[in-house]
């Protein structure tokens, strides 16, 4: 008959304590970890779209591919023909027939010149802005002569001597504004920094957890899996409560919130079916290297 001393007891106990201590610091940081990693991948998304003249130059181009937003900005566009014209008689071809003319004009903006065009204009803001290029003008007839010739598609009728003109874009930089590149930098350093940090604390945990290798994966697959459903779930409440802001322009909210968001969603969903798999081969192979009883 075996019989345990007190010093293997205490030992034991001793043991004990320190394990629930090392799973308690492991599940913090992991859950942390994730946490970290979320923000760092909606930093990420964010800045993705701002974070070069390029960048700014693709973000256009691919919001112009949305049928939403192409038509809050067609919608724009007529409104600032309509307050651009010289007289009552220019005013009132805009409000005749407006929905039908809305929609001529959403059709010439999905037009691909137009859209290269609306980049260009796009890239060469943001370079003085942001990147304290010199100061440019551009012309931007182009939107509105693609714009009267959609009214013209929709209402042949128009006289072609009422063609109102939007006045060049003057893009330059103020004394005393803000200097935007270097808090867009700090912004991307800072977002990398949230990644770094997930990660690391992922590690921390893995190595304080005092599971199996493959329970330890299990783990990580189930932070995994339930980071992203939470974080899936805020971006999905964030954006439809986006547009409820605003009354006057609950339309260009929505698309805005959609456009901002849909490559959130499509990183977490990623990040969801990564959790999934790497939970599937934790539990498969902590199975499989359970010891059996016979």
């Amino acid at each position: 008959m075996n019989e345990s001393s007190p010093l293997t007891d205490s030992n034991e106990i001793t043991t004990e304590s320190q394990h629930r201590v090392r799973r308690t610091f492991a599940t913090i940081l992991g859950g942390l970890g994730i946490v970290f990693l979320g923000l760092g991948l909606i930093s990420l998304v964010l800045m993705s779209f701002v974070s070069s003249p390029a960048a700014a130059e693709s973000t256009i181009k691919s919001a112009l591919n949305q049928p939403d937003v192409r038509d809050v900005i067609a919608d724009k566009l007529i409104e600032k023909l309509q307050d651009s014209a010289d007289n009552d008689t220019e005013k009132l071809v805009f409000s005749v027939a407006r929905p039908l003319i809305v929609s001529a004009v959403k059709e010439k903006l999905a037009d691909p010149d137009l859209i290269n065009f609306a980049g260009e204009v796009a890239a060469t803001v943001y370079a003085v802005y942001i990147e304290n290029a010199p100061a440019a003008s551009v012309d931007i007839s182009k939107f509105s002569d693609a714009t009267i010739a959609a009214i013209r598609a929709a209402d042949p009728s128009i006289p072609k001597d009422q063609n109102p003109k939007m006045d060049p874009l003057k893009v330059e930089r103020k004394p005393g504004d803000a200097d935007i590149k270097s808090i867009r930098d700090m912004a991307q350093r800072g977002s990398w920094l949230f990644v770094i940090i997930g990660i690391l604390l992922q590690v921390g945990a893995w190595f304080l957890s005092v599971a199996t290798q493959w329970q330890r994966v299990l783990r990580l697959g189930i932070r995994l899996f339930a980071g992203g459903i939470i974080f899936l779930g805020v971006v999905l409440i964030a954006r439809s409560r986006i547009p409820q802001s605003s009354t006057d322009n609950k339309a260009a909210l929505t698309a805005a919130a959609q456009f901002v968001t849909d490559p959130m969603v499509t990183r977490f969903i990623v990040l969801i079916v990564l959790g999934v798999v790497t939970c599937a081969v934790g539990f498969a192979m902590t199975r499989k290297t359970k010891p059996t009883v016979s």
